[in-house]
């Protein structure tokens, strides 16, 4: 059994050293990391998951972040841009640090990569 299933939450991704995935099951993984996340701020904030989880997180904001900005440069000059653009410095920023409070890291990763990827799918679908 592994911890996250043994905390109830769903056992959605790889763990640190895992193989990589398809892009199809990264982005049910990054989806599972972000809910998890959410999860583990209310409940169990320290911990060992937490710290691989929020290594996992950091590291989806470093592969997000590139398409993440392509789209936003894609966008014309409007506020959705200003935004998208802004998005992605403050995902970096949150990666590269975000305090010493264990939840408000979880929550401040998991909110950043949700946007990240949400803004790297439109890039996808356009």
């Amino acid at each position: 059994m592994t911890a996250q299933r043994h905390l109830g939450f769903p056992d959605n991704g790889p763990t640190i050293n895992s193989q990589v995935v398809s892009p199809t099951s990264a982005t049910a993984s990054v989806a599972g990391d972000v809910e998890t996340a959410l999860g583990l701020a209310d409940h169990h904030p320290s911990g060992p998951l937490a710290v691989q989880l929020r290594e996992r997180l950091r590291g989806h904001i470093r592969n997000l972040a590139v398409p993440a900005e392509r789209y936003a440069e894609l966008l014309p000059e409007s506020r959705e841009k200003d935004i998208a653009a802004s998005t992605v410095r403050f995902a970096r920023k949150v990666a590269d640090g975000c305090g010493s409070d264990p939840a408000i890291a979880l929550r401040l990763l998991a909110k950043s990569v949700a946007h990240l990827a949400r803004n790297t799918d439109l890039l996808r679908s356009s």
